[in-house]
């Protein structure tokens, strides 16, 4: 092997052994969507935006694996209950999860038992959101 410098391949091939050595009846590798991993993992098994499961903010994520993939809650912006409290850039539609700053957790109902425990706007943006993670949890019971 050759020797990986870049942080993110370190990570994703020792996710990548350990998934080998389990055999998990399900596994899933998740990167935002214009993010590294698909330079090295190929064409994802599923792209998704948080607002399809409910959650009223943009965040393309992809996802590779052996999973069931989980049935949208909405195929249209225009359906999904909105969150006024929420900035969205001029020019835009949609509020983006990346620009969105942690103070912002205060006005989204489904995060706020992680309120005290965010240490950054990285670590807020790295948040699932929930409406996703029960459907994908349902999927693959």
């Amino acid at each position: 092997d050759k020797k990986i410098d870049n942080p993110d391949l370190t990570m994703l091939k020792a996710c990548q052994r350990i998934i080998s050595e389990c055999n998990p009846k399900w596994w899933v590798i998740e990167n935002p969507y214009n993010g590294t991993m698909k330079d090295s993992l190929g064409k994802p098994a599923l792209v998704y935006q948080p607002w399809e499961y409910g959650s009223p903010w943009t965040k393309k994520t992809a996802l590779w694996g052996e999973f069931n993939i989980p049935s949208k809650l909405f195929d249209k912006w225009e359906n999904v209950p909105k969150n006024d409290h929420l900035y969205i850039r001029p020019g835009r539609k949609k509020p983006g999860f990346v620009y969105l700053h942690k103070s912002a957790i205060h006005f989204i109902e489904e995060f706020k038992p992680f309120i005290n425990s965010l240490k950054s706007d990285n670590c807020f943006r790295s948040l699932c959101s929930q409406g996703f993670a029960k459907a994908f949890k349902e999927a693959n019971k």
